[in-house]
């Protein structure tokens, strides 16, 4: 699934220590890495950044990854967009812009915008993320159980395949519409991911769940930080995202604060 990732990069230290971690999936050799930079007056490819993107080049040759790279001129959202569609990538893995929450809400930074358009699985570097994991060490699955069945069909299956060591499948029962006490609805979001993990236990993936109540977003960042998760994966649906980020949703939220890598998976194709 994942054959193909387009990498745009700004050579921050975020984008750099991204592509470090990419470099760590133990599987590698069926990829394809489409390195891209999107010029405009104020960000020039200069002498240096020829040289780190020559060494990115060589460094992925080294582990066995074709790759090739995209230079243009132009509005970094919307070229990485008509990037995305020409080339077909199955990924799209950025770093997170490092701009404050009023910058995205009123502005909207590149990642926002890419979130909000495309409709193929988009790779966020964590805003903190300073871990030596490798980054399918350890994933928290963040499951609705109702909307999103591109995770379980095809997204996980495809990490398995590239080496995912361990996951835990995490459901939290919204406090908003549930009440602690309602067992019949605990009992069946317990089964409905024990289904999961036996259908994906044949891969060599430490497979477990948790169910958890309350509020949605706390409850998916703490347990993050409490299992020390190395990657966490969530399902969005884009038509909502934009009044997420005005009004403060749960997927805004996670998108926002989390300080690892996030796979951020569209539940419509």
């Amino acid at each position: 699934m994942f054959g193909r990732i387009l990498f745009p990069l700004d050579f921050s230290d975020r984008s750099l220590r991204l592509f470090d971690r990419l470099l760590e999936m133990p599987d590698l050799t069926s990829m394809e890495m489409i390195l891209m930079f999107v010029s405009s007056p104020d960000e020039r490819l200069t002498e240096d950044r020829r040289s780190t993107l020559d060494e990115m080049h060589r460094r992925l040759d080294e582990v066995g990854i074709t790759s090739r790279e995209i230079v243009v001129f132009g509005d970094p959202a919307a070229e990485i967009l008509n990037a995305a569609g020409r080339e077909n990538a199955d990924l799209i893995a950025m770093a997170s812009s490092g701009k404050g929450r009023a910058w995205e809400l009123f502005i909207g930074s590149t990642s926002w915008k890419v979130l909000r358009s495309t409709d193929r699985p988009v790779l966020i570097g964590g805003s903190m993320d300073v871990s030596d994991r490798p980054i399918l060490s350890n994933a928290l699955v963040a499951l609705d159980l109702s909307s999103c069945r591109e995770i379980v069909d095809r997204v996980l299956p495809a990490l398995i395949g590239l080496g995912l060591q361990k996951a835990v499948l995490l459901h939290v029962i919204p406090s908003t519409h549930y009440s602690l006490d309602d067992d019949d609805r605990f009992t069946q979001v317990a089964d409905m991911l024990d289904d999961i993990r036996l259908r994906l236990s044949s891969g060599g993936c430490d497979l477990s769940y948790h169910v958890h109540f309350g509020t949605v977003s706390y409850n998916i960042l703490e347990a993050a930080r409490e299992l020390d998760s190395s990657i966490m994966v969530m399902g969005i649906r884009r038509r909502s995202l934009l009044r997420e980020v005005a009004l403060g949703g749960n997927s805004e939220d996670v998108i926002r604060r989390s300080p690892i890598p996030l796979l951020v998976v569209p539940c419509e194709r």
